[in-house]
């Protein structure tokens, strides 16, 4: 039989009182948010002064401290970082959880050895994302909540990496990183930390549910606990617990059940039993939504993972809390010592402490006053042991006592009581000293190329020109447009395109005779293939289409919107042009140096303000001004919960089996009729939300109710020295897309202010400037 490894059980801890109760539920590490650059901004997080006391205690006790640094940094906050990290890693820090490349490349170069965790904000869905992320430093990835467990056992297998997984606790619709609902709809970016949950708000599904009100948004929350043996097996190295807004005894009460499953696991691998009926209990009592699931483990999604009627939490059970209370969080939390003095008269006393139970225990000695001859009553041993063993609030206990006294040795109670507290306090040192993290190289981080296939590191210097622009007059900005339809990439090179962003659903039917034609018409315009929004294992086999469809030379670059899909294109040798979308978050000067030799455009996040996207690099460029923001990238899907899923559709009329996948039944007749059906949420207000099903690869994208418009910002975008403005459609048929164009190249080409107010006069649809004038949260 073979010896599984122990995974880590990470905890969260919102606050002092939280973290103290993980590691008295079990914990072998803890994971906390700061001040500032953390994902749960309104958690009651650490003081600067905690953490450094956390990191004390945590490597007492022999356990591990994570911070979170798992949001984007604008670019005048990403130079703040230094100084924040700075004291935490000389107190130890054991790693940092991250979001922002930039910030990612920056403590890489500031701050050797330490340890730089891939949070799963990032997106990481497969290898090529885990192993784009080595050239950074990383060694751990937290992979996207949607992966399967065979998907997270090829990244435990392939990587290289360790990999930290979720086991229990809330769940997001939306593919972690990628949702701006709470952004567009009130201000509160969940990329800030300061998501407002309107996926647990309800909503209409057009067509379906027979318009009845549900919450099709809200997930159930996870529990894995019956699947621990499988994930021990998968090799799994950190089983991640959610919960940083969570009170003590959801942290201590599932910790410890979690504890008591894996141990038991590891002592008995193929004996470990059922899980006992007390502990489900403390599981479903502990502030969980309705119901549980156990999440996209054995299922790439489904109706049944949807708290349809009601999202709320439920009620704790009483008596669990109590037991919670009485049983972890009201008992000191104590390491055994043992304690050895020698009192002699004449002789200063001298105190030994050393850790029990350790072959080579941390030790420290003491010591005290002089020892004195007593005139009346010695000291007897067992007034010296009573005082030895109150250890009470130091995280001792006094394991053993032992004692080389004289019969005649008399010292004062008060030297005892001292000698002892400062050997404990030199012990307590010595030992959270000795459990810190060995500073040395990065585990991942290498002068050469991460891997075989990595793409090399190369954080490019970044000008003051290409900065903030040269200050030259610009000539016209070139206009790119994404498109879903033919008549749309027509009306679009009509109008004067310079770029078309075609997507993967273009390589269907006679598309190579489409582009020659397109092509041909229209030379001077650039075709770029655009890569899905996520890709993951399963989709190798259209991965090879893309590729062939690459290697036909109509294509003169691709538009990239994930780390994978970059990775991808260096693994092919990609030679064109490559195109970051805005779902790579370029949001300082530091991740734009990172990618500058790795693109030659990139689009400006969406959730930026003027100030902000004007103050990134000019170079390379793109302005998103037209078109309905994506606000959730998701892997369950509205059309399925619905009763509309074109899989289960296909499996009932006997064309395919029930255990068949989505990449392999769908014919090409089939996906462009499932894309022709629309669907839309419709929320309390009754705005619409157009839902797009991509069925071949098995993702919804919900988009904005009202299109983003920046037809008024046209003049100053093109003064700002970017090189181009993009124009998204989706639904417009050929006639509106010609209209809009033309409206926007007009407004690109004119130097005219009186010219662009008659154009600007011509816009007759609904639109935001999103974030443009005012920013995120």
């Amino acid at each position: 039989m073979d010896i599984m490894k122990k995974p880590e059980l990470l905890a969260p801890a919102g606050d002092y009182t939280c973290f103290q109760a993980a590691l008295k539920a079990g914990a072998d590490a803890v994971y906390i948010g700061g001040q500032r650059f953390g994902a749960r901004a309104y958690a009651g997080n650490f003081s600067d002064a905690e953490v450094v006391d956390a990191l004390k205690e945590a490597h007492f006790y022999g356990k591990r401290l994570y911070l979170t640094v798992n949001t984007l940094l604008k670019q005048n906050e990403i130079g703040e970082l230094e100084d924040f990290i700075g004291p935490f890693y000389e107190a130890g820090l054991d790693g940092v959880i991250v979001q922002d490349i930039g910030a990612l490349s920056l403590l890489g170069t500031l701050f050797p050895g330490l340890e730089l965790h891939a949070s799963t904000q990032m997106t990481v869905t497969d290898v090529r994302g885990a192993e784009f992320l080595k050239q950074l430093g990383v060694c751990r990835v937290v992979p996207a909540r949607e992966l399967t467990l065979g998907e997270i056992e090829a990244l435990c297998q392939e990587s290289g990496m360790e990999v930290e997984a979720f086991i229990h606790g809330a769940m997001c619709y939306c593919y972690s990183g990628q949702c701006l609902f709470s952004s567009l709809l009130g201000g509160r970016s969940g990329n800030r930390g300061r998501c407002a949950q309107p996926c647990r708000q309800p909503y209409r599904i057009l067509p379906g549910q027979n318009g009845q009100e549900c919450y099709p948004l809200s997930l159930k929350d996870m529990c894995t606990i019956e699947f621990i043996p499988e994930l021990i097996k998968a090799g799994i190295d950190s089983f991640k617990i959610e919960g940083r807004m969570k009170k003590p005894e959801y942290v201590a009460g599932v910790t410890s059940v979690y504890r008591r499953r894996i141990d038991a696991c590891l002592d008995s691998p193929d004996g470990a039993g059922k899980v006992s009926a007390s502990d489900m209990h403390i599981l479903s009592s502990l502030y969980i939504r309705s119901e549980i699931s156990g999440g996209y483990y054995h299922r790439h999604n489904g109706r049944e993972m949807i708290t349809l009627d009601q999202p709320g939490y439920a009620g704790c059970d009483e008596a669990v809390l109590q037991n919670i209370r009485s049983g972890i969080l009201e008992p000191e939390l104590t390491v055994p010592v043992i304690l050895e003095a020698s009192l002699h008269p004449g002789r200063p006393l001298r105190l030994k402490a050393a850790l029990a139970g350790k072959d080579i225990p941390a030790a420290v000695s003491v010591e005290g006053q002089e020892v004195q001859t007593a005139s009346k009553r010695p000291l007897s041993r067992e007034d010296v042991e009573k005082q030895l063993r109150r250890t009470g609030g130091s995280g001792f206990r006094a394991e053993d006592i032992r004692l080389d006294m004289a019969d005649n040795a008399f010292l004062p109670v008060k030297a005892l009581n001292e000698a002892r507290r400062q050997g404990l306090d030199l012990l307590k040192q010595k030992t959270a000293q000795e459990n810190g993290p060995v500073r040395t190289a990065n585990k991942c981080r290498t002068d050469a190329p991460a891997t075989a296939k990595g793409i090399p590191f190369c954080a490019a210097a970044v000008s003051e020109n290409t900065q903030k622009g040269s200050g030259i007059p610009h000539g016209p900005l070139s206009v790119h447009a994404s498109v879903k339809t033919i008549s749309q990439a027509y009306s679009c090179l009509k109008e004067g395109a310079d770029r078309l962003y075609l997507p993967h659903t273009f390589l269907r039917g006679d598309w190579e005779a489409a582009l020659k034609d397109m092509k041909n018409e229209f030379p001077g315009a650039e075709l770029y293939l655009s890569l899905p929004v996520i890709l993951r294992k399963q989709d190798e086999a259209r991965l090879e289409r893309l590729s062939a469809a690459l290697g036909t030379g109509l294509f003169d670059g691709v538009q990239a919107a994930s780390l994978s899909g970059r990775q991808w294109l260096y693994e092919k040798d990609w030679k064109g042009g490559v195109a970051l979308d805005h779902r790579l978050y370029l949001w300082n000067r530091e991740t734009y140096g990172f990618w500058a030799d790795k693109m030659d455009t990139y689009c400006a996040p969406l959730e930026l303000n003027r100030k902000g996207i004007y103050a990134l690099p000019k170079k390379g460029q793109e302005i998103l001004v037209y078109g309905r923001i994506p606000m959730m990238v998701t892997a369950n899907c509205i059309r399925k919960t619905a009763g509309s899923c074109l899989k289960e559709t296909e499996s009932r009329r006997g064309k395919t089996t029930a255990g068949t996948s989505c990449e392999v039944l769908h014919s090409d007749k089939a996906l462009k009729q499932a894309d022709m059906q629309e669907y839309r949420l419709l929320d309390r207000y009754q705005a619409e939300f157009p839902v797009e099903t991509d069925c071949a690869y098995c993702y919804n994208i919900i988009y904005n109710s009202v299109s983003l418009s920046l037809h008024a910002y046209l003049g100053e975008i093109a003064e700002s020295g970017a090189e181009a403005v993009r124009l998204d459609f989706l639904e417009e048929s050929g006639a509106q897309t010609a209209e809009r164009m033309s409206i926007f190249h007009r407004l690109c080409i004119t130097r005219s202010a009186e010219a662009a107010e008659l154009i600007n006069r011509q816009v007759n649809w609904k639109f935001t400037t999103g974030h443009f004038k005012k920013g995120a949260e």
